[in-house]
């Protein structure tokens, strides 16, 4: 029965979509539904030897972890304390009091920048991506699962959808 409501208000709202179609922000919303739902699930499902790591982290902190992931798949030898804190929309200061603290917990760490002698570079430890491989391995495996009912054409389109809203 529940399902049944469930798929129900699911079709509800595709109906309410395509009749206003002015209102694309209802569809973006829903996408962030379905990742944050995504997200709470693979949590759930954590090893208890990986929760008490992230629970040992502040939201901030571990948002910190996960930024730092993705910008190093752009940047493999680490991001400039400035970097961080213009992706995370904090200060400086704060961002740099944030690092120390991860830092300290041994998920990050302050190489020297070869570019730059007076500056830092900030990359993940093993520990921070082994933290972030644990976190959500079960995630990118649950998109990668709904992604394979996807065709070519839908997921190209996809991605063409994501660069333009990149811009």
């Amino acid at each position: 029965m529940i399902k049944f409501l469930l798929d129900n208000r699911r079709i509800t709202f595709y109906h309410k979509l395509m009749k206003n179609k002015k209102s694309p922000h209802l569809l973006f919303r829903k996408l962030l539904e379905i990742m944050d739902d995504l997200r709470r699930e693979s949590i759930k499902a954590i090893k208890e030897s990986d929760k008490a790591k992230m629970y040992n982290l502040t939201v901030r902190q571990g948002s910190a972890i996960s930024q730092l992931k993705l910008m190093m798949e752009e940047e493999p030898q680490g991001v400039s304390l400035k970097a961080l804190a213009k992706r995370m929309q904090m200060t400086i200061p704060a961002s740099s009091l944030m690092v120390e603290a991860l830092v300290n917990k041994q998920y990050v760490q302050r190489i020297p920048n070869p570019d730059d002698r007076r500056s830092v570079l900030i990359s993940l430890t093993e520990s921070g991506i082994e933290l972030f491989n644990s976190v959500y391995a079960r995630f990118h495996a649950e998109l990668d699962r709904r992604a394979e009912s996807l065709t070519g054409e839908e997921l190209a389109a996809f991605a063409s959808l994501v660069r333009k809203m990149e811009a």
